[in-house]
This record gives C-alpha cells, structure tokens and sequence, in this order.
C-alpha cells in the first residue's frame, strides 16, 4: 500500500509544470518599484530555438506577453517593432516617452509533444528593467519554465511563459 501511495505522489509530481526565477544581478531584491503612471517599452527580443530550429514568431509571442502583463498594472506599454541592440532599445524607448526598457533574451525555447512522447515543453528568457533616463539596468532576471511530464495535452513554451512573467512583472509593482 505504501508503494502505491509513493507512486502515485511521484505521479501527481509529475502532472504540473515548473518555474524557476534567478536574480541574475546577485542583489536578491528588487531595487525598484514601478508607478502604474510609467510608460514602459519592451524590446522584440531573437526568436528561440532548440538545437537548429528556430521557432518564428516565438520573440513576438514573449513580447507580447511581457507587454500584457505590465498593461494589467495599468502602465502604457509600447512593443518594439524591430529587433535592436540595447542602446537602440534605449533610445527608442525615450522617444517613446517611455520611462523604462524592457529588454527580453530567449535563451531556450523548445516545443514538445508531451502528451504522446512523455518529453516536457522548456522556456527560459532573460529579462533586464532599464531605467530609461540613467541607463542604469535596474534587474536582470532568468525565467525559465518545464511542462509536466504527464500530460493529455501539449504544452506550448508560450504557455510556460505567461505565469513567470506576470509574478516577475507582479513583484516590480507596489502592492
């Protein structure tokens, strides 16, 4: 009986996805809190890939993403219409007006069918907070997502993404 009940937690382990963040700066702390009043640019980060595929479309998706969950603070966010180097990205964000750059990395993107191969969907994105005026790079994190390894259904790296990002973008905000 007590087999049964380890193999089953094992089981149920192994039916939700998983997230990890890391503080990439080392500080441990969010320096700063964002006014809802901040107008805030994301950049279109490279789209991801997995080994030699590279997946269109995928950097729009995690702008987007990014962009949805600073607009649910009430923050005017403005998406990047081409890619550009940091120092592009923030020039363009001050003729946006905006106050802060968002600057998206996907460093692993990779797409499975979980539900037949037993092989879970992976994301995982950088994300540096500029301070538009200064330049100054106020956080620099690493999100990064794993499906559940037991599924009926495929889990999208997209689908990874959200949860990350908006307790990421949750936690830049005063409560």
């Amino acid at each position: 009986m007590k087999i049964w009940i380890a193999a089953a937690c094992i089981a149920l382990a192994g039916c939700t996805a998983s997230y990890q963040k890391q503080d990439l700066a080392g500080s441990g702390a969010i320096p700063t809190q964002l006014s809802p009043s901040s107008r805030v640019y994301v950049a279109l980060p490279a789209d991801g890939a997995y080994e030699d595929k590279t997946y269109p479309g995928s950097g729009r998706t995690a702008a987007q993403a990014i962009a949805a969950a600073f607009a649910k603070h009430g923050s005017a966010v403005t998406i990047a219409d081409v890619q550009a180097g940091r120092d592009q990205t923030i020039t363009a964000a001050q003729a946006a007006g905006a106050r802060y750059a968002a600057i998206p990395v996907i460093s692993h993107w990779e797409p499975r069918a979980t539900e037949w191969s037993g092989r879970p969907s992976r994301m995982a994105i950088t994300l540096s907070m500029v301070d538009v005026p200064s330049g100054t790079t106020v956080s620099n994190i690493e999100l990064s997502g794993r499906s559940r390894i037991m599924s009926f259904t495929s889990t999208s790296p997209e689908s990874l993404l959200r949860e990350p990002v908006q307790n990421y973008i949750d936690s830049l905000y005063p409560r």
